[in-house]
């Protein structure tokens, strides 16, 4: 107690179990607000991997419409899109990705991985000129992403056949 000119001043203040309390609720909604932040850190990664991967399609579309072939093996950002098929019906197996690129073709797959962590995975299915062409990317623990030529479409794949938030 503080006397100050005849008055009794008590001084107050938190007890260590308030405190401790207050850093506990504290505590809890930080890991609240973590849990859903890491949540829409995948979202928007997925998304973007999405668009990045949706900016080929346009080429594609070219390609076929110059009778060029789409490469036969899992896309990397050192081959060309549109290739020269070395088959007479300009089939996917012309195109390896080492080919040589179709002329006036000179776009190259898109980068992913750096930026979404997503990787183009597998041997794209089908081809340009029947317009069955499919390549996709993948990333541990996320969907499955599918680009579809026939569909002029990127989209996640949640395994059962459906396709979610296309692009």
């Amino acid at each position: 107690m503080i006397k100050m000119k005849n008055k009794i001043v008590t001084k107050k203040a938190f007890t260590l179990v308030e405190i401790l309390l207050v850093v506990a609720i504290i505590g809890i909604l930080s890991g609240v607000v973590l849990v859903s932040t890491r949540t829409s850190l995948d979202k928007s990664k997925a998304a973007a991997a999405i668009t990045t991967m949706s900016s080929i399609l346009p080429e594609l579309v070219t390609c076929a419409d110059d009778n060029g072939a789409a490469i036969a093996v899992a896309p990397t950002t050192a081959a060309y899109a549109c290739c020269i098929s070395t088959v007479a019906a300009a089939t996917i197996a012309g195109c390896d990705g080492a080919g040589e690129m179709a002329s006036g073709h000179n776009t190259k797959w898109p980068a992913i991985l750096a930026k979404t962590g997503y990787d183009y995975a597998g041997v794209p299915t089908g081809t340009l000129l029947a317009g069955t062409y499919v390549f996709f990317a993948t990333k541990s623990g996320q969907k499955k992403i599918i680009c579809d030529y026939a569909a002029n479409a990127c989209c996640e794949d949640n395994d059962t056949g459906t396709r979610l938030n296309c692009q």
